[in-house]
Order: structure tokens, then C-alpha cells, then sequence
């Protein structure tokens, strides 16, 4: 009876944390998590705008010169969208933002229980659900799988791969080897071409362990399956492009083999190797990061291991570091957390079931509150764009209709980076730039009124790969609509417009809070404390307190022009 009781207990269990995972993949993320890179905006967001609604922002990384961005990348989401935009189904343009998010966060979590099964069924069912658990509490997770970025759908994907490579390594099932290649091929071919790296050591392990003729039948396969999915691939983008156009061997080719100090990742900044050590403190509580490391010793998945380590040296000795580059190894972290997590409690509570219960609900529930409490401070303290851009959007939808052949100039100046995409504009509005101290290379616009492969493959102008500033990028404040901006002085000599002095005919019309990055702590930046607690701990402590752990906010504005009366009144 009380197996039965325990059995229907984990079964519930089991139910929870899957719903929960759904919930949060599905609606939570969606809607409230942040964009945390530029790149997402301009490289991703404004070409998929382009395809659902006919305009957005160009980068030089699209120009037909260039090339190294993938549209057949993009196809699948505006499949996902052309019912909604056919049928009229929605609202809001919006909504397709939105939309794209929950299709990613389903696509994760079906990856995310079918490799949980997997895990379950070559290693044990505590780990998988361990490992399913650390998923959802997982503060890099929560924003990277709703993130339209090629890295987060090769960390998707990558998924896949692993759970096809566990399954060869238990079963020694030549399939399944290729399953794993498969699902890395399209990561790396349609998604990011580095992720091909991670297979590596899985080909290692076949070589090793198979006759000569069957690594040979292997290998043709291996060529076939990759030859036919880079052929589809380079067909479909060579197609936009309007020539044939190689978009992974392109990226390759400029991010290494023709890098030099001119051009290349480089020119977008360096960062020291501590910089990756902060980001994976941020992005995994910090016990999970510790039972990652205990996790190494599992000798059954050293090529899984292998990637994983090789992955972070080699990201650990490029220069030009970003958080998304290690995106697609968070799966194994989480899976050698998982499996450290499980030896320590064996190891060290194997015949104390009473105290190991009680440590593992201690442990699960640390995790759960530091991931809980940073993933709130990533809401609270930096959505702010989202939130205002959405009040933007249903103001310009109030406004009355336009002329046909006008638009409503939204303009931003340094605050540019900040710009979610063109989802959150309305039909008849455009975001513009004006000047501000910002001396690198802006977005330009792809051409509109014009069919997509017209708007693809036209050249445009003043698109350079070394980041050189084009003055053509920029628009006239004269001819600004709205203008958004956070609410300190600027730098008068670049800057075009200062919100703390704005010429008369400029009325601040919405706010909303955004964070002091410079004038707050470490602390209070990366993690969400509630008041009361702070306050609690500040008594004890006030001067330790203080220096780690304070946040401020500034004002994230929008600005609206209007016209200037004159009072013709006499005195």
C-alpha cells in the first residue's frame, strides 16, 4: 500500500513539474521575458517583419553583398505566422511577436521531455527528472529558448542531438548515431555553423569503436544526409539572395578564416575570459553549477562531456565573447548537473532516506528560489523597452488614419539598441535614428512597395562589414513624430535631442521604469530581493549591504511632437 502511495505520489509529482514547464515555456516566457540582445532585434525580428508585413530595419549582415544571414532560417516562423496574417485572426500586430515566442517555447519543451524520457531510460529516472527540473529553474533557459537567434535554435535542436547520441551510446544503434548528426547538421547548417563542433567527439567515439566497412557505410550516409540538408539550405537562401549564396560557410568565413583587426567578430568588442565565468553564475544557480562539475566523472557519456568542455575552451579563448555563444551547451550543463546532483546524494546519504529527502528538497528548493530571484530581476529591470514600445503601439493605433504615402516617424538616439522590433509599431509608423554619440554602423531600411525578393536582393547603400558609421542612416529631427529615450542628460555636442531639455513643442506622454545599469549594485542588478527581506538584512549589515546590493530607476520615455500655438494675445 504504501508503494502504491509512493508511486501515485511521484506520478503526481512527475505531472506538476511537465505542466509547470509548459506554463512557463508556452505563456510565461512569451510574455514577459526580455530581448536581451540587439542583434535578436535587427538581424531576426525586423527580416521576419519584413516577410509577415513588408518593411523593417536592414542590416549590412543581410545585404546581398554580404550574405551571412540565413532567410531560410526565418521561413518556418512565417509559416507559423501567414495563417494568422491570411485570416485576419489577430488584433494586434503584436500578437505575431508573441506568437513566434510560444512556437519556440513549444518546440523546446517537446525537445525538453523527449530528451527527459531519454535521459530516464539510459541513465535512470531520478536524473531525467532532475535533469527536467534544473530545466525549469533555469535562469539562461528561460530567455534563451524564446529568443529568435540562431544559437538558441541550435540549443533547441542540440537537444535532440543529445538525445539521439545518449541512446547510440547505450545501444551502440548506428540509426540513432545518425539521428544526432542529423538534428546537428540542420542546427549547424540552418541555425549557427559552430554547433557543428559539438558532434565531434560522438564521430570520435564511432571511429573507435566500429570496423573499418561499417564506419564507411557510416560515413557515406553521414554525407548524403548533410549534402542533402545544406543543398535544400543554400537552395532556398541562394534563392532570396538572387545568387548562390552559402549563408554557413559565409559566417564561417567571416567570423574565422577572413577575420583580421579591420573586420570580424572582434570589432565589436573584446571581452577578458571572466566574463563567461559571470555569465554562467548568472545564467545557473550556483549549485547547479557546482553538481555540473561533479557530474564530469560519468565515464558513460565522455563524448557528451568532451563537447561540452571543448565548447568552453574554445569560447573561453575568443576575444569577442557574447552571452548567446554559449547557448548551446546549457542542455549538458544542466545534464551533468543533473547527474552530480544524483551521485552526491547516493554517495554521501545513500542509507540515511530521511536526511537525503530533506537534502534533496533543501538543494532543489535553494535552486528554485535563485533562479526564481533572478529570473524576476530580468523582468523587473530590463522590459522596459517592451512595455513602453506596447503603450507606443496602441497610441499610434488611436492616432488619426494618415495619408496614404506618409508615415509616423518614431525616433530614437542612443536608446536604439534598445528598440524591440517592428511588431510593436503600427501599420503606418517607422522607426528612424538621429543622431546621438553612437559612431558605429545603424541599420539601414530594405526597400518597401516593392516584392520580397526585389527588397532582398537590391544592394543598399553605405553597408560595410568593419562597423564604419554611414550618415545616411540617420533622420532629421524636424521630421520626428515621437521620440523615445530614458530620462538623463545626453551629451549635447552628439546627441540630437536632450530629454532634460526638450524644445517646447515636445511633451513627455508615457514613462515607464527602467534600470540604472551604472548607478546600481551587482547584487541588485542581477537579482530580485523583495523589499521587506532587503530592508531585514540591511539593519544587520548597512555599509556591506549597501555596496552590493542596491538598484535605481530611470524613466524610459516617449516624447510626442506637437504643434507649437502662437498667443496672439496683446498685453
Amino acid at each position: 500500500m504504501f508503494t502504491i502511495e509512493m508511486m501515485g505520489l511521484k506520478t503526481f509529482g512527475s505531472f506538476i513539474l511537465i505542466a509547470s514547464l509548459f506554463i512557463s515555456r508556452v505563456y510565461i516566457q512569451p510574455k514577459y521575458s526580455l530581448i536581451s540582445d540587439c542583434d535578436e532585434t535587427f538581424n531576426y525580428w525586423e527580416p521576419l517583419n519584413l516577410l509577415v508585413r513588408g518593411f523593417g530595419k536592414q542590416t549590412w549582415e543581410y545585404s546581398p553583398e554580404y550574405s551571412i544571414r540565413s532567410w531560410a532560417f526565418l521561413l518556418p516562423f512565417y509559416f507559423v505566422l501567414y495563417p494568422f496574417k491570411y485570416y485576419g485572426l489577430l488584433n494586434s500586430e503584436q500578437d505575431y511577436f508573441y506568437i513566434t515566442r510560444g512556437f519556440l517555447g513549444l518546440v523546446s519543451f517537446i525537445f525538453e521531455i523527449g530528451l527527459s524520457k531519454e535521459i530516464g531510460s539510459t541513465l535512470s529516472e531520478n536524473i531525467g527528472s532532475i535533469w527536467l527540473f534544473l530545466q525549469l529553474f533555469n535562469p539562461g533557459w528561460f530567455h534563451a529558448s524564446v529568443e529568435l537567434l540562431p544559437s538558441s535554435f541550435a540549443m533547441i535542436l542540440y537537444l535532440g542531438s543529445i538525445k539521439y547520441a545518449l541512446r547510440y551510446l547505450s545501444r551502440d544503434c548506428t540509426a540513432s548515431f545518425l539521428a544526432s548528426l542529423t538534428f546537428n547538421f540542420v542546427a549547424g547548417i540552418m541555425g549557427w555553423p559552430f554547433v557543428l563542433v559539438l558532434s565531434v567527439p560522438l564521430v570520435i567515439h564511432y571511429l573507435f569503436t566500429h570496423k573499418i566497412m561499417w564506419t564507411l557505410r557510416t560515413a557515406f550516409d553521414s554525407t548524403v544526409i548533410i549534402t542533402v540538408i545544406a543543398s535544400i539550405i543554400f537552395t532556398i537562401d541562394s534563392y532570396f539572395y538572387g545568387k548562390f549564396a552559402p549563408v554557413s560557410w559565409n559566417i564561417l568565413s567571416y567570423n574565422v578564416i577572413n577575420a583580421d583587426q579591420n573586420s570580424g567578430p572582434d570589432i565589436f568588442g573584446v571581452e577578458p575570459w571572466s566574463y563567461y565565468v559571470l555569465n554562467l553564475i548568472l545564467n545557473f544557480p550556483l549549485p547547479v553549477l557546482i553538481f555540473s562539475i561533479m557530474g564530469i566523472a560519468n565515464w558513460r557519456i565522455w563524448p557528451l562531456t568532451v563537447s561540452k568542455l571543448s565548447w568552453l575552451g574554445v569560447f573561453f579563448l575568443q576575444p569577442h565573447k557574447e552571452e548567446r555563444f554559449l547557448y548551446p551547451i546549457y542542455g549538458l550543463i544542466s545534464l551533468s548537473a543533473a547527474i552530480g546532483f544524483h551521485q552526491f546524494s547516493n554517495i554521501f546519504f545513500g542509507k540515511m532516506k530521511v536526511f537525503k529527502s530533506i537534502v534533496k528538497v533543501a538543494l532543489l528548493l535553494i535552486i528554485a528560489l535563485q533562479s526564481a530571484s533572478r529570473i524576476l530581476a530580468l523582468i523587473f529591470n530590463y522590459t522596459a523597452p517592451i512595455t513602453l514600445y506596447s503603450e507606443l503601439y496602441t497610441l499610434g493605433k488611436d492616432d488619426k488614419v494618415l495619408a496614404q504615402d506618409s508615415f509616423t516617424n518614431v525616433c530614437t538616439g542612443r536608446e536604439w539598441y534598445h528598440f524591440p522590433n517592428s511588431f510593436f509599431l503600427p501599420e503606418n509608423h517607422r522607426l528612424r535614428f538621429i543622431r546621438s554619440g553612437f559612431d558605429g554602423l545603424l541599420p539601414g531600411d530594405f526597400m518597401e512597395d516593392v516584392s520580397i525578393f526585389d527588397a532582398v536582393r537590391t544592394l543598399p547603400k553605405g553597408m560595410n562589414s568593419k562597423n564604419i558609421f554611414d550618415e545616411g542612416k540617420l533622420w532629421p529631427v524636424t521630421n520626428c513624430d515621437y521620440f523615445v529615450d530614458i530620462s538623463i542628460p545626453t551629451d549635447k555636442s552628439k546627441d540630437a535631442l536632450n530629454p532634460s531639455d526638450m524644445p517646447r513643442n515636445w511633451n513627455k506622454i508615457s514613462c515607464t521604469e527602467f534600470i540604472n545599469v551604472d548607478d546600481s549594485k551587482i547584487l541588485g542588478r542581477s537579482f530580485y530581493i523583495p523589499s521587506t527581506i532587503a530592508k531585514f538584512v540591511a539593519k544587520f549589515s548597512p555599509k556591506y549591504w549597501n555596496k552590493l546590493y542596491g538598484v535605481n530607476y530611470i524613466d524610459y520615455c516617449v516624447y510626442e511632437k506637437t504643434e507649437i500655438v502662437q498667443d496672439n494675445t496683446s498685453i
